[in-house]
């Protein structure tokens, strides 16, 4: 269902043409920019409270619109575009048209989890709290929340059942068989190792364990998951994307209608340093399968890190120079060092009308001459792609920790 709407900016009294786009979520908040003023303009739609307006007021209009002013598509679950208004080309039929009707049950499969997934970011944020905090609260909401028994308050039944709960709520923004793939490929590889040096392995997982360093890690993952679910809105139409075989500036250029660039630039950002340090684990693997101890990287030169423990210490956009034939692939989608260094250091601006991002990679002292761009969908979409990568990573956390608690203690 659509709805045709003529709004008047509160700030300059423009004139703003919208065609609202209606999804199944219950409650369906809308944003865009004036595009004279540049103010935020906030829609929400609720079926218990109807609708909301903040920044501009609705006005009278008779007919269809003619073009004579701005017009600005809007719906939640799609990317929407510059175009001029065209009755009928609404973005539900445009995306069918992009991706078809088979890829479209797919995607309307994964929204229809998140109309639902997404109230529950309250107890998810509880239960991460609890798993460190308290354990039996942690099993009574387990169940009260998420219907999940914990069969013991041993810590690798917890481990299961936090797992186990991550699985149900966050396979929409994941591939299905992602999960299934990574722990495969990690207890193969863990096997391997277990079976042709027992002891150089077990000696990589006491260092981890003893410096806390995999429990620290596994509760930095943890951190960002009620981030990404919170993220569910402007994450839709990243996730439509899956569904295009080439997503290119004719694609990610399109407009996100929920939220803006300046809420989630941070959570790009601590998702690559996580990454980072995800890449401690792979690395310490992928010198034991060279070398045969954690500790001993391939030699490059001075730039060699000592240990692991130096490893640690490398920048982000150095580290994968020091995994030779590495074991694990690393999308190199999600490398983009230039944006988050951007991102950290402030050199970064965001045009709210057309949701342009620009950012200032190169050292110019106190000028910004040499710009790059991107859309706010494309961010979204990178953010989509480095979460999964983080995830996929966080797989290895769980199965290291399994490998502690069920061969690792048995052989003390």
């Amino acid at each position: 269902m659509n709805y045709n709407q003529r709004f008047r900016c509160s700030i300059c009294d423009s004139f703003i043409d919208c065609r609202i786009g209606m999804s199944n979520r219950d409650v369906q908040p809308f944003r865009f920019a004036c595009p004279r003023c540049g103010e935020g303009i906030e829609i929400v739609i609720s079926k218990t409270e109807g609708v909301n307006i903040k920044g501009a007021v609705s006005v009278n209009f008779g007919g269809v619109f003619d073009g004579q002013y701005p017009f600005i598509d809007l719906h939640l679950d799609f990317p929407v575009s510059f175009e001029k208004y065209i009755m009928g080309n609404t973005p539900f039929l445009k995306a069918i048209s992009l991706i078809g009707h088979e890829n479209y049950q797919f995607h309307n499969v994964r929204l229809e989890a998140l109309n639902t997934l997404y109230s529950k970011i309250d107890d998810l944020t509880r239960i991460i709290r609890l798993y460190t905090k308290d354990t039996d609260l942690f099993i009574k909401y387990c169940k009260n929340s998420f219907d999940e028994e914990v069969k013991s308050k041993e810590q690798k039944d917890l481990n299961l059942a936090l797992y186990c709960i991550l699985a149900k709520v966050f396979f929409p923004f994941n591939f299905p068989h992602d999960n299934i793939e990574s722990v495969e490929l990690y207890m193969g590889v863990i096997n391997d190792l277990f079976n042709s040096n027992n002891v150089a392995f077990d000696s990589f997982i006491k260092e981890i364990i003893e410096s806390k360093f995999l429990k620290n890690l596994q509760a930095d993952c943890l951190e960002i998951y009620p981030l990404i679910l919170r993220a569910e809105l402007p994450l839709r139409p990243a996730l439509f994307l899956d569904f295009v075989e080439t997503a290119g500036d004719e694609l990610t250029s399109l407009r996100v209608s929920a939220d803006d660039f300046k809420t989630y630039k941070d959570l790009y950002k601590d998702i690559s340093e996580i990454m980072s340090r995800q890449l401690v684990l792979v690395a310490g693997i992928n010198n034991l399968i060279h070398r045969g101890d954690h500790d001993k990287f391939k030699n490059i030169g001075k730039e060699t890190p000592k240990n692991l423990n130096k490893y640690a210490d490398v920048p982000y956009g150095s580290k994968l120079i020091h995994m030779d034939d590495c074991w694990y692939t690393i999308d190199e989608k999600v490398t983009d060092n230039q944006l988050r260094n951007s991102i950290a250091h402030y050199k970064i601006e965001y045009e709210e009308v057309a949701q342009l991002i620009k950012y200032y990679p190169k050292k110019e002292g106190i000028k910004q001459e040499r710009e790059r761009t991107i859309y706010f969908l494309d961010f979204m979409r990178k953010i989509l792609i480095s979460y999964r990568e983080m995830h996929r990573m966080h797989q290895l956390v769980k199965c290291l920790f399994n490998y502690y608690f069920f061969i690792y203690n048995k052989s003390d």
